[in-house]
């Protein structure tokens, strides 16, 4: 299994977003515990996916633009300082599936 078909299992697992913390913890590494290469790994599958946005989440759900930002959201992640404060950072962004239109 791919990590693209991996992410879709487990959102569908709790038929709901899962956030990059959720996707790590299924990989292995807890959001405590993950490195920059983790972290990249998951940024790096959902830019280039047909299936996978990334986003955050208010009263609804704000995708944010793909090409991702992804050395600025690595950069906001890994500036707080504790692992506590990391994985907060990392629930605060959510993967959806891009649903078809029509």
């Amino acid at each position: 299994m791919n990590l693209t078909e991996m992410i879709l299992s487990e959102m569908h697992a709790v038929e709901d977003w899962v956030s990059i913390a959720d996707v790590l913890k299924a990989m292995g590494p807890t959001s405590f515990v993950a490195d920059r290469g983790d972290v990249q790994r998951v940024l790096d599958c959902v830019d280039t996916s047909d299936q996978l946005r990334l986003g955050r989440v208010g009263d609804q759900f704000v995708e944010i633009a793909k090409p991702l930002p992804v050395t600025e959201l690595m950069d906001r992640i890994f500036s707080e300082d504790g692992p506590a404060d990391r994985s907060a950072a990392m629930m605060e962004l959510f993967i959806d599936q891009i649903r078809p239109v029509g």
